[in-house]
Parts: structure tokens; sequence; C-alpha cells
């Protein structure tokens, strides 16, 4: 099978790498498409692109509205590999279109989705591209430069919609907001739901505030609870449990947000995604804080830091104890008082920390990586 991988703004190549490790003939795409904004020229541009090129199917990370109309005009396979949960995309009119093959991470958003009526839509955990992982060039300037007893790589989410629209809603409004957050933040029990809280009537007074996007058909809660309540609660819980653990550890960041409410962190720029790994390698323990939009799935940065040979120190998330073995491959947390303990005992016990990081490693190269899940992709296509 011939494929076409298209890449977006961010240019993510593992897809394609992982192809060839199977042996598939690949291409790639030569323009970029932007993917958060479906654009009709860009549509046409690519849909004259498959008219004079023979591909058996159309590839790419998350689903692209733009590529899927393309693949539909040209009866052309499109194989979208989905890491955000929810994207907004997957409700579009789009969404619906023969052609795709949709594959998603989360099983709760898989079965969002197929209650919707999507056809041919998959739940498929993610991976690391574990090859190109590997073949990273460490050097001893990088063990002095990223080595570390506490790392968290990624955004503090300190801009969202509740922080920039909070001040006007209605006193009512704000209380029951509140009342939701208060109680969501920092737990990560087995068996707490996120969604669900804010009632219909809750979701039709946050209308004076904010419309849904007319082009997606989205439950009227479920948007507003991801509209305000998830990255609110994910900024609380980042910034929360970086000053907990920084009160007795040095804790670092690597990250591209304002650190105002950061207190004895350590603070480091945004690291490139390419060089992260140095990071995840010389971090005694990484921690893996969930967006809360992944409600049950696990995110790609735990992947990563496997593949790279990291100890991952997470929030509980169901899917985890599925996938990996419990204080056998990765460690979870459900309060912050049981994070506070793991880390002292993890960094007071080395051999058995190192033991953990080797087995996520091995558990990663052995069932999640790139060619692994490619393979079943092309299994259900062909």
């Amino acid at each position: 099978m011939k494929g076409l991988f298209v890449r977006w703004e961010v240019d993510l190549m593992d897809i394609p790498w992982g192809l060839m490790e199977l042996g598939e003939e690949v291409e790639l795409y030569p323009a970029f498409v932007q993917m958060q904004v479906p654009r009709k020229e860009e549509e046409a541009v690519l849909s004259n692109y498959l008219k004079e090129n023979n591909y058996s199917f159309v590839i790419t990370h998350n689903f692209s509205q733009t590529v899927s109309n393309a693949c539909m005009e040209n009866k052309v396979k499109y194989v979208s590999w989905v890491f955000d949960s929810p994207q907004i995309h997957l409700y579009s009119q789009a969404a619906f279109n023969d052609c795709n093959y949709i594959f998603v991470f989360d099983k709760n958003q898989y079965e969002r989705m197929k209650s919707r009526g999507l056809s041919h839509l998959f739940y498929l955990p993610l991976a690391a591209n574990v090859s190109k992982i590997s073949m990273l060039p460490i050097s001893e300037e990088d063990e002095k430069t990223y080595s570390a007893d506490i790392t968290f790589v990624g955004s503090l989410y300190e801009k969202n919609h509740y922080n920039e629209e909070a001040g006007f809603f209605s006193r009512e409004i704000k209380e029951s907001i509140d009342s939701i957050i208060l109680k969501k933040a920092m737990h990560w029990e087995k068996g707490r739901e996120f969604f669900g809280s804010l009632t219909e009537a809750e979701a039709e007074g946050l209308l004076t505030y904010v419309k849904p996007f007319k082009e997606y058909e989205v439950e009227l809660s479920y948007f507003m609870e991801l509209y305000y309540i998830a990255r609110k609660v994910t900024e609380i819980e980042r910034i929360c449990v970086l000053n907990g653990l920084a009160i007795q550890h040095q804790v670092d960041l690597y990250t591209n947000s304002e650190s105002y409410a950061l207190e004895n962190v350590r603070i480091h720029g945004k690291i490139e995604y390419e060089k992260a790994p140095k990071i995840y390698h010389y971090s005694k323990i990484n921690l893996n804080m969930t967006m809360r939009s992944i409600e049950t799935g696990v995110p790609q940065r735990v992947y990563d830091i496997m593949a790279a040979g990291g100890f991952v120190l997470s929030n509980f998330q169901e899917e985890m104890e599925e996938l990996f073995v419990p204080d056998k491959e990765i460690v979870f947390f459900h309060t912050m008082e049981e994070l506070i303990e793991k880390v002292h005992y993890y960094l007071k016990h080395e051999d058995i920390r190192k033991q953990i990081a080797i087995n996520g490693y091995k558990r990663v190269k052995k069932d999640y990586s790139y060619p692994i899940a490619l393979k079943k992709i092309l299994e259900i296509i062909k």
C-alpha cells in the first residue's frame, strides 16, 4: 500500500518513520495543512494533488476536515490517529465522511464518538518512536544540563477561558463553576468521573458569555465543562503539585507558561519536542499530570518518557492500569498525600526506581512503538 502523510503546523514525523520501519511506501505531502481551521483553498489544492497521484490511503496526526473532504472527493481512505482528547473536529460534519478511519486513544472519547454514529471508528492507544529516541545522541554535557530529581515538562494552562472571562459571570454562575472546580481539583481516585457535574440550566446560563461553535455538534453541558472547567482544574493541579513538592525537593519545570504562581520551582524555558527525551532520561522522577479533558486514556508524555528510559510517576488514569503493570512499569498517585509519600520513597530507593524505568522502556518497545501500532492500522484499512 502506498500512503501519503500530510503534515500540519506541528511538524511531527513519527508516523512516516514508523511506516518506513514496516517497509511500507509513504510519501510526504509537499505542503503543510492548517488543522485547526478548515480551509477550502487548501482542500482544493490537496484534492488536485490526490487526483494527479495514486495513493491507497492518506494519514495524519489528529483529524483534519480539510484532508477528510479532499479524500472523500477522490475516494481515498483517510486515516487519522487522534492524540488530543477531545478533538473538536470530530464533532464536525466531515467526521461522518465514509472515507474516514478514525483512531482515538481515550476509551471514553471512543464511546462518545461511537454514540454519534461515526463509522470506521477505532480505539488505539498512543505510541512512542522508540527507534528515534534510542538513537538520540547523549553527551556528558547533557547529563550536567538535564540531571534532576523531579521534573515536569508541559504547560501550566494559565491562559484559559475561566481566567479570562469569570470576572463577567453572574454571582450564581460563578459560585456554581467554582464549586465544581473545587470538588474536582486534586482528586484522581479511581471511579471519579470528571464530566457531568454541570446542569443543563447552568450550561444554558453560560450561553450569555460564550456561544458554542455552530459548525460543531457538541452536547452543551459537556462543551461548557471543557471550555471553562477542564483547563482551569488542570492549571490548579499543576501549580499545586509543583509548589507542594518544591517545599522539600528540587523541582524543575520546562514550560512556556508564565510562572508567577510558582515558588521554589526551578523554571526553564520551553524545550523542543526532539530534545525532551534527554530530560526524561536524566530525571530521577518524571511527573505526568494529565490534562483533565483526557478522561481515561494515557497521554503521549507517558510513552515518550518510557521510551527514553525514564521513570514515570503519574496521576491515576483508568487505562494506565490496563496498559501497564502498576508499580512494575509505572507508578500512580491518587492524592497529593500519596504523591508526596511516593516521591520520598523512590528518591531514596534508586535501584527499585531504575528497575521500574527499565521495565517501562521494555514494555513500550514491545507493545507501544509506532511500527506495532501502525501495523494494526494497516491491517484494519486493508
